[in-house]
C-alpha cells in the first residue's frame, strides 16, 4: 500500500483486502483466546486454518474440532456494526455506524459448500462422521436474525458452554484414529500462497513507489551512507533495512530478481553495492555477472513480520 499512489485505481480494493484481513486475523486470535476455556474428558484434535483441496476444489476451514462422535467445523467473522441476517434468499446485511447497509457474501453459503468437500474428502478416506458447524463472530454484534435457523451463529465467548453441551453419542473414532485424522488432515494441508500480488491484481512494478523503507517510520526515504541506511526522515539508520525491502520485492513479484531489478526497487546506483547486498543468507546466486540472478528464501517473510 506505501508504494502505491492513493489515487491508483487498485489502491481501494487492496487496502479493503488488508484491513479485511487484519480484522479476520483479529477474529480467529480471539476465537483462539476463546477456545482454551474449553478442556474435554474426552480424546479430541484441534486444528486451526486447514487449507485443501479435494478434487478440483480448494477450501479452506477456519478451526476444526475432532471428537469420537462428530466434526465441529468453525467460520470466524470478525465483521464491525449491526447484522441483519436473513433466509430465502440468505443475506447478511450489514449496516454501518453511519447508516450505510452493505450485502455481504454468506457465511452460512460459504460453510455448507466447505462441508460439502469436507464430506467427500472425508469419504475417499472411508471414513462417515457427523458435521457440526459454527458460525463464529469474533465480538459482540447487534443482530437480528429472520428466517433462519440460529443455533449456529454464535459469539466466540459462547462456544465453550455449546461444546460442553455438546451430545457425545456413539463413538465413531478413537483415540488413536482421532489422532491418524488429524495428522492426514495436516499432512494434506496446503500452504496458501498469495505471491506474487502483481499478478493477484493485475499491476505492474512501474506503478509502485521505489526505495527503501525505513525500519523507524515507514517512509521510503532511506539512503544508503557508506555503511548502513539513514532515513532523511527521521534520521534513523539501520545496516540491513534492505533487507525487509528484499522481502517486499518476495511477496511484490515474487521468489526471484537480478541485481538491476534490485537496484531500481531500492534506489541505489552502484551495481557493487547491490552485490554486496544481495550476498546474504536469504538470497542465493545462479549464473555468472550480468546474467546472474538471486533466488529469494521464503525465511524473508519472517523479517518482514519483524517490520511491521
Amino acid at each position: 500500500m506505501k508504494r502505491l499512489p492513493v489515487d491508483h485505481e487498485k489502491y481501494e480494493k487492496i487496502r479493503n483486502d488488508f484491513y479485511n484481513g487484519k480484522a479476520g486475523f483479529g477474529g480467529e486470535r480471539e476465537f483462539d483466546y476463546q477456545l482454551r476455556d474449553f478442556i474435554p474428558p474426552y480424546p479430541h484434535a484441534i486444528l486451526h486454518d486447514v487449507f485443501l483441496k479435494h478434487e478440483h476444489a480448494y477450501f479452506q476451514i477456519d478451526s476444526i474440532l475432532i471428537t469420537p462422535s462428530a466434526i465441529v467445523l468453525f467460520e470466524i467473522k470478525n465483521m464491525a456494526g449491526k447484522l441483519h441476517i436473513k433466509q430465502n434468499p440468505t443475506q447478511f446485511i450489514r449496516e454501518s455506524v453511519g447508516g450505510e447497509r452493505t450485502v455481504l457474501r454468506s457465511p452460512i453459503e460459504e460453510m455448507e459448500r466447505k462441508k460439502h468437500y469436507l464430506t467427500s474428502w472425508l469419504q475417499a478416506r472411508n471414513l462417515e462422521i457427523p458435521l457440526i458447524d459454527y458460525i463464529v463472530f469474533a465480538y459482540q454484534n447487534e443482530l437480528t436474525i429472520e428466517n433462519t435457523s440460529s443455533h449456529r451463529l454464535v459469539f466466540s465467548y459462547e462456544i465453550p458452554n455449546r461444546l460442553r453441551n455438546m451430545e457425545m453419542k456413539e463413538e465413531l473414532l478413537t483415540a488413536d484414529q482421532i489422532k491418524r485424522l488429524a495428522n492426514e488432515l495436516m499432512k494434506a494441508h496446503r500452504q496458501y500462497d498469495p505471491f506474487p500480488l502483481i499478478e493477484k491484481y493485475g499491476l505492474s512494478i512501474k506503478d509502485l513507489a521505489t526505495g527503501v523503507a525505513c525500519t523507524n517510520c515507514q517512509q521510503l526515504t532511506m539512503l544508503w551512507r557508506t555503511r548502513s541506511w539513514q532515513c532523511r526522515a527521521c534520521g534513523h539508520r539501520d545496516r540491513h533495512a534492505h533487507h525487509a525491502t528484499l522481502a517486499e520485492w518476495y511477496c511484490i513479484s515474487g521468489g526471484q530478481l537480478t541485481n538491476r531489478q534490485f537496484r531500481h526497487f531500492a534506489n541505489i546506483s552502484s551495481r557493487h553495492i547491490a552485490k554486496r547486498m544481495l550476498a546474504n543468507s536469504y538470497t542465493e546466486m545462479s549464473g555468472i555477472k550480468r546474467h546472474a540472478t538471486y533466488q529469494l528464501s521464503p525465511q524473508l517473510l519472517k523479517i518482514r513480520e519483524l517490520s511491521l
